[in-house]
């Protein structure tokens, strides 16, 4: 088991300062925006999330490297000799913090030879933490309560979608209309951050198909709990398990997530980004 007890309390303890952090910065009326070279937005609450899980991690692991969203990229020439790793995303839906709905969370997988070996996700408004990995299951922790193991639910005839709130809605149409005769019913739900991918995790949809530009900090957390919970994150073009640290981009390519490996994804018809 990659992750043992006491490192997984170690863990939950860094997630869940971190989440403090952020709820502190998420009640201020000015939470400090800013604009990254790519012109995504950064907030005080990334930067405050991101000291702790650096910090804690530094502690719980100080051999094993660090790639963090917020603490700069490092080269690819340094980064590729790196066998395990810790793959960050302090505040995973900075655009759902500015816009106060509350879906954010914070995201911390361990990569070990480019695959993901563990993921927590923990969402601070709730207090509600997700986790999985290789030889452990996933499971789900709700506040205070005991933790209960999650499962991926088999496909039946209405199948869940989960979309995103902000990118994709045309490909994510046609997308639909190629499963319109595979189901008598289908359900589209939008909701923010890696929380899309929990949910089929937990067992609550079928399909999240991501057709617009990611990070590798964005999917590594949520594919070790996907994957533990008996689901699959594939490239929607060549339909294998993402792979990490393995180009010197950090860009991932477009991908599904389904809960049942039995889906029919020979269905489904994909064009390929513009500038592939």
């Amino acid at each position: 088991m990659p992750i043992g007890p006491q490192q997984l309390k170690t863990l939950q303890a860094i997630c869940d300062e971190a989440g403090r952090a952020i709820m502190q910065v998420y009640r201020r009326e000015d939470v400090g925006i800013r604009q990254k070279d790519d012109n995504s937005p950064l907030t005080e609450a990334d930067l405050a999330a991101n000291r702790i899980i650096e910090q804690g991690l530094g502690l719980l692991t100080p051999d094993i490297p660090r790639l963090s969203e917020e603490s700069g990229d490092e080269a690819f020439h340094q980064r590729r000799q790196w066998q395990r790793y810790w793959c960050i995303d302090p505040l995973d839906g900075t655009k759902e913090f500015i816009n106060r709905n509350d879906e954010f969370t914070v995201n911390i997988a361990l990569i070990d030879a480019g695959r993901p070996l563990f993921g927590i996700i923990h969402m601070p408004v709730t207090g509600t933490s997700y986790w999985g990995g290789e030889g452990m299951g996933a499971w789900m922790q709700q506040a205070d309560q005991a933790a209960e193991p999650i499962r991926c639910q088999p496909l039946g005839e209405k199948l869940t979608l989960i979309a995103s709130r902000r990118h994709g809605q045309e490909k994510t149409a046609a997308l639909l209309a190629c499963l319109k005769d595979e189901f008598r019913e289908i359900a589209e739900v939008n909701i923010g951050s890696s929380l899309k991918m929990c949910l089929i995790a937990e067992g609550k949809a079928d399909l999240y198909p991501r057709l617009h530009p990611t990070s590798e900090w964005d999917t590594a957390a949520a594919q070790a709990i996907v994957e533990a919970a008996g689901g699959q994150l594939l490239d929607a073009h060549s339909l294998q398990p993402l792979s990490y640290n393995q180009r010197d981009s950090l860009i991932n390519p477009w991908f599904l997530v389904i809960g049942d490996p039995a889906f029919p994804l020979d269905r489904l018809v994909i064009e390929p980004p513009e500038d592939a």
